[in-house]
Parts: C-alpha cells; structure tokens; sequence
C-alpha cells in the first residue's frame, strides 16, 4: 500500500511539471506611456527620454513600440520642447528640455488620431548628507544595513521615492514615503538585505515626487509584494493620462504615468 501511494505521488508531480496554457480573453490593445522627466541635480537635464509602447497579450513575450507618434511637453508659458522617435524603438527624446522647479508642464501625444494628454508640476529635492553602514542582526544572523541621510525641508510638503541598485541584486529596489512625520527634520533613507557584501556597490537614486505620484507607485508596490496564490487579483492602477477623444471609456485609457523629478544619484561600497 505504501508503494502504491508513492507511485500516486510521483504520477501526481510529474504531472504539475506539464505546461498549461489557458484561453485567455484578450481586451483591447491600448497605448503604454513611460514618461519620467527625470532631472539631476547640477545638469542641465536637456536630454530626455520617453517611452511609447502597446498592450500585448498574456504569452507574448515582446512588447511593441508604439511608433509614429508625435510627442510635445508645453511648459506654462506654452514653450514647447519636441520629442522625436529615435528609429522605430518606441523612444522619443529630446535635447532642449528646459527644468524649473515648481513649473506645471504638460504632456501632449497624438498617436493613430488619438491625442492623449497628462500635467505635472516639477519636484525638487534634497541633498544626501552623508552615509552610514552598520550590522543588524536579524532572526540571529548579522546583516548590513547602509542609511543615506538627509534633511527634510521644513517649509514645504514633501514626497520621496528612492530607488537602490546594486551589482548583489537582479532587480532595482523601491520606496517611496512623505514628510507627514519627519518634516524639517533630519532622516534616512536605508536599505539592509543579506546580499549586501564588503565589496559590493549599492546605489541610491533618491527622487522628489508629487502626492499623486506617490499614492500611484505605493499602490503599484503594494501590488508587487502582495502577490502570492491566495492574494488578491490585482485592480488596474488609474495614471493621470487622459484620452482625449474618448476621456470615459476605460478600454480606450492609456496606461502609464508622467512625472517630473528632480534627483540626486550617491553610490557607496560596502565596507
């Protein structure tokens, strides 16, 4: 009886290693737009990129350009600043961009008869002061922690995204938070992870973003690290691109967010 149930075990996860592909419905193909103005701190930030792409189905493994589009950002003085499609990549960039802290700009894309439109205002942010490593132990093994440290303005509402890169990790790392309870006064922004090695580079790119921003990419976080068999399905995040053309009808609304931020980029070596 025992052989019997270790045949029925072996039949039944041989059999999970099967690849099953599902019907799936597919809606209707919609515009995907990348648009992060994206402006060091002490550049001129003239160069710029953004992205076009389309919804593909579920199995697809590539994602289409979305091609031939004509892409302008106006500034509150109707200054335009054009961006052209480098090949057919899907990139449009431009080397004229003007930043200004606190200027409301706007995003016009007129793609197959359809024009698509979003408005921003420009971020500022902060300086890194310095950086500091130390171990902490968790669950009883000693691991690196690296805090970035700032100073939070005290005469303005703030909101933060930091993004940490490092040659120990496959994927970059996110968080974003605001000032609610540290406003005008000093903070970090850290990251502690096992990988962290003497040796090993990690890279924060710490960005000023907009209430809006911040609420759309937690939203987007929470989403990622909830996932899971028995998580909820996840709800389709509302970006603040508009179709024009057709401004209530959700299977014609692009997807995607434009956003504008200053940033400051400081990179530390593990000790």
């Amino acid at each position: 009886m025992r052989y019997f149930y270790f045949l029925i075990a072996i039949f039944v996860f041989t059999s999970c290693e099967d690849v099953v592909e599902l019907p799936l419905t597919e809606g209707p193909t919609r515009l995907v737009i990348d648009a992060n103005i994206n402006w060091e701190k002490g550049t001129a930030g003239s160069e710029q990129v953004i992205r076009l792409t389309k919804t593909v189905g579920f199995y697809e493994t590539e994602i289409p350009p979305a091609n031939g589009a004509q892409v302008v950002i106006k500034n509150s003085n109707s200054d335009e600043f054009e961006f052209f499609e480098d090949g057919t990549t899907g990139l449009y960039k431009t080397l004229n961009f003007v930043p200004v802290i606190g200027e409301t700009y706007t995003l016009e894309i007129t793609y197959e008869g359809k024009t698509f439109t979003a408005s921003e205002t420009l971020k500022p942010i902060t300086n890194i002061k310095g950086v500091r490593q130390k171990v902490e132990n968790i669950f009883g093994r000693d691991v690196i922690r690296v805090d970035f440290d700032y100073t939070d303005p005290i005469n303005q509402e703030n909101y933060y995204l930091g993004e940490f890169s490092s040659n120990a990790y496959l994927l970059n790392v996110y968080r974003t938070w605001s000032d609610e309870i540290i406003n005008g006064n000093d903070d970090s922004v850290f990251e502690i992870d096992e990988n962290l090695e003497k040796g090993k580079e990690l890279t924060l790119r710490f960005y000023g973003v907009s209430e809006a921003y911040h609420n759309y990419i937690a939203l987007l976080l929470q989403q990622i690290e909830s996932n899971g068999p028995f998580a909820t399905p996840p709800s389709e995040l509302k970006g603040n691109c508009v179709n024009t053309n057709h401004p209530d009808d959700p299977d014609k609304k692009p997807l995607g967010y434009f956003r504008l931020s200053e940033f400051v980029t400081e990179t530390y070596i593990i000790e």
